[in-house]
């Protein structure tokens, strides 16, 4: 049986996509959890997208062999239950690193240059703002963008900044000189994160979400933050400290956040984010659109079958 833990109308592509004699059953972060547990006893393989994996789930799995991941965040699973049960766990990169690259730079550009303000201006307000915003806006072209974190994300969203004229600046956890193709690129390593924070006019982190990372833009780094810089956030909420980004964008700096995650997906009405003019929030939905699903979906069942025949395994985490 595979079974997908996920909200929305994903569900249906891997329906049409299924092999013969695979059957195929949708968990929804709505149902109840005994029904849940009940469901899971009968799971050989359970593609995840969302809805978090426990370990009383998977005690309640006793057929389960592999876990495949959607996506390539690996927060939202026990590992270590994982790990106790002997079950498989795989990510799928495929569409992923392009599809968030070209989300992080409509953020980026969406709140350096007052989108939904000047939509709201026009339509709502009856406004034309023509000049007013001028100032204030960012431009890409001579800017320098940040990136913290360079794997496969990191680096798409990179290629893009150069597309549009910036220059590059990386960190990463790893060690030494990027390497070829960025060699001839204006493409720098910063000496760390306070380096970066502090030389960039936007962020945009693209990295996993660790303990040892968790709650890492802080008061002390937004305030390194340079005057009209901007934050884009596609990784992981918890990566940022909510609280205290509320309190800098409220001084304005950085001027101006985007962002496609929060610690609590989704919200609760009185998140002072989503009231905050300088704000531009979108619900989690970078890695997905029409091209990147049926990629995803393919790349998913091909690994699950490799699972099924015995062959290696590709993007395995344990």
């Amino acid at each position: 049986m595979l079974f997908f833990s996920v909200d929305g109308a994903v569900p249906d592509a891997y329906r049409r996509h299924l092999p013969p004699g695979w059957t195929f059953t949708t968990l929804r972060s709505r149902t109840d959890e005994q029904d849940v547990l009940r469901q899971l006893a009968d799971v050989d393989v359970l593609v995840h997208a969302d809805v978090p994996i426990t370990r009383s789930h998977l005690a309640a799995a006793g057929r389960l062999g592999l876990v495949q991941r959607q996506g390539v965040g690996v927060d939202a699973v026990d590992r270590a239950a994982l790990r106790e049960h002997g079950v498989a766990l795989a990510v799928c990169p495929h569409g992923s690193a392009e599809a968030v690259a070209e989300h992080a730079l409509l953020l980026t550009l969406a709140a350096g240059r007052h989108l939904v303000q000047l939509h709201e201006d026009v339509v709502r307000l009856g406004t034309w703002p023509k000049w007013e915003y001028r100032q204030r806006s960012l431009g890409l072209h001579g800017a320098v963008f940040g990136v913290v974190g360079f794997g496969r994300i990191g680096q798409a969203t990179a290629r893009l900044a150069l597309a549009f004229g910036s220059s590059v600046l990386v960190h990463r956890r790893r060690p030494g000189a990027l390497g070829e193709p960025w060699a001839h690129q204006p493409v720098e390593l910063a000496d760390d994160l306070d380096d970066l924070f502090s030389r960039a006019d936007v962020v945009s982190l693209h990295c996993p979400l660790l303990e040892a990372n968790r709650g890492m833009v802080d008061a002390r780094r937004l305030a390194l933050m340079r005057p009209g810089s901007v934050l884009v956030n596609t990784a992981r909420g918890a990566l940022v400290v909510e609280d205290d980004l509320v309190d800098a964008l409220r001084a304005g700096r950085p001027a101006a956040a985007g962002l496609d995650v929060l610690v609590d997906e989704p919200p609760s009405p009185d998140n002072p984010l989503l009231s905050l003019p300088n704000v531009v929030l979108t619900p989690h939905c970078a890695a997905g659109n029409r091209d990147t699903v049926v990629r995803k979906v393919e790349a998913v069942i091909a690994n699950i079958d490799r699972w099924w025949t015995g062959q290696p395994l590709e993007d395995q985490v344990l």
